[in-house]
C-alpha cells in the first residue's frame, strides 16, 4: 500500500523524496514542461526548473544529454555539488509513490573528496549563462610553460618534517607568487610534497589533504578553484626557467635546495 492510499492525493504534497527539493532536468522527455509542473505539484521548491545549477538536489537525466550539459554536470561534481542522479522512469517510481533509494539531504550540501582526479584535473569547457550561475566557469589546472604561471599567486606550502620550506617560499617569492604555511579560502595554488602525493596515488590522504578538504567543505566559497603542483615539477619549471631567465638570487636558492 502506498501513501496515496491511505490520504488520497492530498498526501502527496505532505512528505515525499521532491518535497522541498530543487529538481533539474538534462536532456531530452517527451514532455519536459509537464514534467517540471509535475515535481512542484509533488511539493519540490518552486525554484526547480530545465537545466542544472549547483544547489540542484534531484536530477533528472533524460535521452541526448547535451555535451554542454555533461561538461556542467563534472564541473559542479568537481565543486563538490553532487545532485541525486535519476532517470525519467525513476522519476516516474516516485509519482507512483515508491520513495526508497530516492533521499536526499533537506538542504544542498558541497562534499568535495579530493584524488589523484584533483591533481590531474583536466576541465572541461563550458559557457556562461545567465540566471543563478551567471559567469560560471570551471577550476583549470596549474600549467607550467614559458609564462609565469604562479606570478601573484597565493601558495600553500605545507611544513615538511626536516625540510627548509624557507627556501621554496623564497623562490616563490623570488618569481612573484606569495607563499604561505598555511591554507586560506583564497588560496589558489597548493604545492605538494612527494611523500603526499605518493600518498594520494595510493589512495591515501595525510592530514594535509584533509585538512584541505574540511576547510573547503566548511567554507562559504562554491567552487574548488585550487590549482594543484608538486614540488618536484615546480623545482624543475625554476631550473629550466633560469637557463632561459638567469637570476643569481634564485639560482643561489636552487643551489641550497640541491644541498638539502
Amino acid at each position: 500500500m502506498i501513501q496515496q492510499d491511505l490520504f488520497g492525493d492530498s498526501a502527496i504534497i505532505q512528505q515525499n523524496p521532491l518535497t522541498n527539493r530543487r529538481v533539474g532536468f538534462i536532456g531530452k522527455f517527451k514532455n519536459r514542461a509537464a514534467l517540471v509542473k509535475k515535481v512542484k505539484e509533488f511539493g519540490a521548491s518552486e525554484k526547480s526548473k530545465d537545466g542544472l545549477t549547483r544547489d540542484t538536489q534531484i536530477l533528472v537525466i533524460g535521452s541526448d544529454v547535451k555535451q554542454e550539459e555533461q561538461n556542467r554536470l563534472l564541473c559542479y561534481e568537481h565543486d563538490g555539488w553532487k545532485p541525486l542522479k535519476i532517470s525519467e522512469a525513476e522519476l516516474q517510481e516516485i509519482f507512483n509513490g515508491h520513495y526508497a533509494g530516492f533521499e536526499t539531504a533537506s538542504e544542498p550540501i558541497k562534499q568535495v573528496s579530493i584524488d589523484m582526479s584533483y591533481y590531474n584535473w583536466n576541465p572541461p569547457t563550458i559557457s556562461d549563462e545567465d540566471g543563478d550561475d551567471a559567469g560560471v566557469r570551471c577550476s583549470s589546472p596549474l600549467v607550467y610553460g614559458e609564462n609565469n604561471p604562479i606570478y601573484g599567486m597565493e601558495i600553500y606550502v605545507p611544513n615538511r618534517p626536516n625540510a627548509d620550506m624557507g627556501i621554496i617560499r623564497q623562490l616563490i617569492g623570488n618569481l612573484g607568487g606569495y607563499a604561505n604555511a598555511e591554507y586560506y579560502d583564497d588560496t589558489n595554488v597548493v604545492m605538494l610534497g612527494d611523500s603526499t602525493l605518493q600518498k594520494l596515488e595510493n589512495g591515501i590522504k595525510d592530514e594535509i589533504i584533509l585538512d584541505i578538504e574540511s576547510q573547503y567543505n566548511k567554507s562559504n566559497t562554491k567552487m574548488f578553484n585550487i590549482q594543484f603542483t608538486s614540488e618536484s615539477d615546480f623545482i624543475a619549471w625554476v631550473k629550466a626557467r633560469m637557463k632561459k631567465f638567469s637570476d643569481e638570487s634564485t639560482i643561489a636558492l636552487l643551489e641550497k635546495y640541491e644541498q638539502g
